[in-house]
């Protein structure tokens, strides 16, 4: 995932087309019938708007790979943290109509964990800011909206796991699924900047 964002634009283009055409074969192997087809329908059209705006901030330069790399990083670690605050204290389920593996715990020790794992590498590179964690918080946000969403359509269509792509981490969309709303978020930030 990281690899195209340094070494070629052209590779970026084509892994990512990649990445959103899988994501894309996933959903429409989901089992929807009538009005909840056209919510699919809806999921496609945005999936594809935020690979493709992705593509475009990054060809165009409006947004540094260093400062795609953060963003990535912010968003590995708030999954990572967050299921195993999740595993490791457990306690009260978040949505349980929706994702029955997210747990309040879990969201609390993601957002506090990050945030502190950020606070540090600031102080480090000299960056320090309230802005900057609020706009980290801000990224977290989106972040865990982008994973509720694909939890959503994924209830539609009664499945766990988006696909088999990945053993024991389901499909495509569920490794990504936090980047769709952070990327749509940088995407329109940078297009109105």
């Amino acid at each position: 995932m990281i690899l195209p964002i340094i070494i070629s634009n052209y590779l970026l283009f084509i892994i990512y087309i990649f990445f959103n055409s899988v994501i894309l074969y996933e959903i429409q192997l989901m089992k929807i019938q009538g009005m909840k087809k056209k919510l699919l329908i809806i999921y496609k059209i945005f999936i594809t708007f935020v690979f493709f705006t992705f593509i475009l901030l990054k060809i165009s330069e409006k947004i540094s790979y260093i400062n795609i790399i953060e963003l990535i990083i912010i968003v590995w670690l708030f999954d990572t943290f967050s299921f195993l605050g999740g595993k490791i204290i457990g306690g009260k389920k978040l949505m349980p109509s929706i994702s029955s593996g997210k747990t309040q715990s879990g969201l609390l020790v993601g957002i506090t964990a990050t945030l502190f794992s950020f606070y540090i590498y600031s102080i480090i590179i000299n960056e320090y800011s309230i802005k900057y964690l609020l706009f980290i918080s801000i990224i977290l946000l989106f972040a865990f909206l982008g994973d509720v969403i694909a939890s959503v359509v994924k209830r539609l269509s009664s499945i766990k796991d988006s696909g088999y792509i990945m053993p024991g981490h389901g499909g495509l969309l569920d490794r990504l699924d936090s980047f769709l709303g952070v990327f749509l978020f940088i995407g329109f930030l940078e297009l109105l900047s």
